[in-house]
């Protein structure tokens, strides 16, 4: 990350009440943290002349629950006031968010059908700069239903291309996890190493060409939010992020009728309970499964 945006976190960190809980101190440090790469992501280094659009579009990026999503607001809010009373910006945390809303019911997955997402990868040119790079990124949310942290710091040494599988150790839940190489997306990932990759001794498959470092996890919304405006795929009120691709995959496999285990495998979660948050977006199948309500004779 950019020094100057390093100064401005430790900033942030000095301002904290040594007083609050290690958790707490932890969460304002690492959703702040999270801002400051996204930031990084779009090369901007300086809060002086800040678009305050930046952070809008930075929040749109994050894909959890309304609650937690209120909680960045409410760090970013106290982020800027701090920016703010040190002279870094002209923007006081009151201007950047005069009203926080939570929705603590808002727990809908967002899901998109199997041809949105064809149209989403199909758009993407891959004779333009970084259209290899790209897709190989979008098609590995789609197609594998890995988290954007587990695809921007994939390393060589998890690629086990005579097995066509990916096994690794996901970066959230720290749980092992193996999903199936396609025969596609290998072809292509082949492709971006040997002609496409920057040269480098870092470990890392996804690499800037500016640095030679691994990206940011932010940095796939960025990629995906461009090709699904580029797609003009209707988003609506869904979220349009790399978990979305990851969403879509579990819905689609159980429209397909996988079996539940399987699709607990390929999402790396530890059991079916987890799995199962998935059905609520399966409209269609639950409705298949009603029973007609007996009338009344």
């Amino acid at each position: 990350m950019n020094s100057q945006l390093q100064s401005y976190l430790n900033l942030f960190i000095a301002a904290q009440d040594p007083n609050l809980s290690v958790r707490t101190l932890y969460n304002k440090e690492h959703q702040a943290l999270l801002f400051l790469r996204y930031l990084d992501s779009r090369n901007i280094h300086t809060l002086a002349e800040f678009d305050v659009n930046v952070v809008y579009e930075f929040i749109a990026s994050l894909e959890y629950s309304s609650q937690t999503i209120s909680g960045f607001q409410f760090n970013i809010r106290e982020f800027f006031d701090v920016m703010h009373d040190n002279n870094v910006t002209s923007l006081s945390g009151r201007t950047v968010f005069p009203v926080i809303f939570t929705n603590k019911r808002d727990r809908i997955l967002s899901y998109y059908e199997t041809n949105e997402v064809r149209s989403l990868i199909n758009c993407i040119d891959i004779s333009a700069k970084n259209g290899v790079r790209d897709k190989c990124m979008v098609l590995l949310a789609a197609q594998t239903g890995l988290r954007a942290s587990d695809i921007l710091h994939l390393r060589f040494e998890e690629i086990f291309w005579d097995k066509d599988l990916i096994c690794k150790i996901q970066q959230k839940t720290k749980l092992p996890v193996s999903v199936p190489l396609p025969k596609n997306l290998k072809i292509l990932l082949i492709d971006y190493i040997r002609n496409y990759r920057p040269t480098s001794d870092e470990k890392y498959v996804f690499i800037r060409e500016e640095s030679g470092t691994a990206y940011s996890a932010s940095f796939l919304y960025v990629v995906i939010n461009h090709y699904f405006r580029k797609a003009n795929i209707s988003i609506g009120n869904r979220k349009h992020g790399p978990h979305a691709m990851r969403h879509s995959l579990a819905s689609n496999l159980l429209r397909e009728n996988a079996p539940m285990p399987v699709i607990t495998g390929i999402l790396g979660h530890k059991d079916l309970n987890t799995t199962s948050k998935y059905l609520s977006i399966d409209v269609e199948s639950l409705r298949d499964c009603c029973l007609e309500v007996p009338h009344e004779n």
